[in-house]
């Protein structure tokens, strides 16, 4: 799945201060138009896989609140938002190819962070489409699975490298990658 960074975010303000802000998660259901940005979250992951490699990068969590009650209202302006990063900016820098995540939940959605897919102008807004993610083994070549698995088979206990599938042991318990 392609995400965006930061820095697609930031060009689509500078291009189209004009638009409304939108957001479109899970099956076309859109945030209400009344939502409040109430907090932007530096992240730095530090990672190490089930191959023993080392990963590192950043993430920027936009959290957005959705009122219990939608009010017939147009949403944010990219202007708007703009002066709110402007504020959030003289605070911390982010960098620029830092990934972007929208943390979003209400009362038919639990509270999660989701990766942003698609910045979609439109005629009158922006539109920012919310994906979940998926897990997936960034050690396929030494696990032996293939990079793109969304359900990993359950996998067996063995004297092997690790993730490896190929090897039985006499026991049944499952094992991860590490």
């Amino acid at each position: 799945m392609k995400t965006l960074t930061w820095n697609d975010l930031i060009t689509n303000l500078d291009l189209y201060p004009e638009l409304h802000l939108n957001f479109e998660y899970d099956k076309n259901q859109t945030i209400f138009p009344n939502y409040h940005i109430t907090e932007f979250k530096l992240a730095k992951i530090q990672s190490v896989d089930c191959g023993g490699n080392s990963d590192s990068w950043t993430e920027i969590i936009l959290q957005v609140l959705e009122p219990k009650i939608e009010k017939d209202t147009e949403s944010m302006k990219l202007s708007k938002v703009n002066s709110i990063i402007k504020k959030v900016t003289n605070v911390m820098e982010i960098p620029s190819n830092s990934i972007l995540r929208i943390e979003f939940g209400n009362d038919q959605s639990a509270m999660r962070q989701y990766f942003v897919s698609e910045l979609i102008p439109m005629e009158n807004a922006l539109l920012i489409q919310l994906k979940d993610g998926k897990t997936e083994c960034k050690a396929s070549a030494s696990c032996g699975l293939p990079k793109d698995v969304v359900s990993f088979p359950k996998l067996e206990k063995s004297n092997g490298s690790c993730c490896s599938p190929k090897q039985k042991n006499e026991s049944n318990e499952p094992a991860g990658c590490c």
